[in-house]
């Protein structure tokens, strides 16, 4: 099957909504990106839901609005910082990296709690109620791991060496293998470890792509991991067993673009009915930049 094309008028209306409707932060990403704008208008925007203890929060993540720094939304801010290829120099990252190592918790090698507490008190969605039990191992405490690699001049080297070992055994002999926001936050892990670390749990990772990727296209309108979120592009390592499944749903992704030029999430909260509108419109923004950067990985947007 070949690659689908993407009308003028649609990319035309995609980025207009970006430059009138997004966020700040999703609207000078893409001027980054696409249009060679700088770094720092970018950093600016990022720095606006950063906290004193070098973490964020702040609705950074649209479904989690409360201001207090969480786990969640410090990956968040540090993927955000990685497509900048920020390095181990930036304030923005030394902060994030200082405050993930503050909030390690190291009883029994708990991880991270993937929110604090403090979200019961702003409205949220009903998945991100604070859960006192909640193993962080899968998501986000693997996804941490690499970023600590990316990073490691800023972390000590016992911690990275446990984190290390800790996540490897997760991945191998206690996950389930069946949670795709787990697979998510492994394929960046695998992204950011030297392949020595990635080698030890590449079998794993195969197994966990080929139970949680959503392959039908009967199921691509409801909330799923797709093809193209695993394989980003063609030289992505699982784009030959997903290269099929990836150039339909291109095609289903274009036809999910709404007259207003953006993509709009495919969930809801159902509480918090006054706050919602305000999400789902900064989820346009992220979704859209998203769509654009697949469709350009994919050659069908040009930079």
């Amino acid at each position: 099957m070949g690659i689908p094309v993407m009308k003028k008028e649609q990319l035309e209306q995609a980025v207009r909504f970006l430059k009138e409707s997004a966020r700040p932060l999703e609207k000078t990403m893409y001027a980054f990106e696409f249009e060679g704008g700088p770094a720092e208008d970018v950093i600016r925007e990022l720095s606006a839901y950063r906290n004193a203890d070098g973490g964020f929060g702040n609705a950074l993540e649209p479904d989690l609005r409360a201001a207090a720094s969480s786990a969640l939304a410090t990956t968040v801010a540090l993927q955000n910082l990685l497509y900048l290829k920020a390095g181990p120099e930036s304030l923005l990252v030394q902060g994030a990296i200082q405050y993930l190592i503050a909030a390690y918790n190291t009883s029994q090698k708990a991880g991270w709690d993937i929110v604090p507490p403090e979200v019961d008190t702003a409205p949220r969605a009903p998945w991100w109620n604070y859960n006192a039990g909640h193993n962080g191992w899968g998501n986000p405490a693997i996804e941490i791991v690499g970023c600590f690699y990316r990073y490691s001049e800023l972390v000590p080297a016992g911690l990275l060496d446990e984190l290390t070992q800790h996540a490897i055994t997760y991945i191998n002999e206690t996950s389930l293998r069946k949670d795709f926001h787990e697979l998510l936050c492994c394929l960046r892990f695998a992204e950011l470890v030297p392949r020595a670390v990635l080698s030890k749990v590449r079998p794993a990772l195969d197994e966990m792509v080929e139970n949680c990727v959503t392959t039908s296209p009967g199921e691509w309108n409801g909330y799923c991991l797709t093809p193209i979120q695993v394989a980003e592009s063609p030289s992505s390592i699982y784009y030959s067993q997903l290269s099929e499944s990836a150039k339909l749903y291109l095609g289903h992704l274009l036809t999910k673009q709404q007259a207003d030029g953006a993509w709009s999430p495919p969930w809801s909260w159902g509480q918090y009915e006054d706050v919602w509108p305000q999400a789902q419109q900064e989820w346009k923004g992220v979704l859209t930049l998203e769509a654009l950067r697949r469709l350009r990985a994919y050659g069908i947007v040009s930079s």
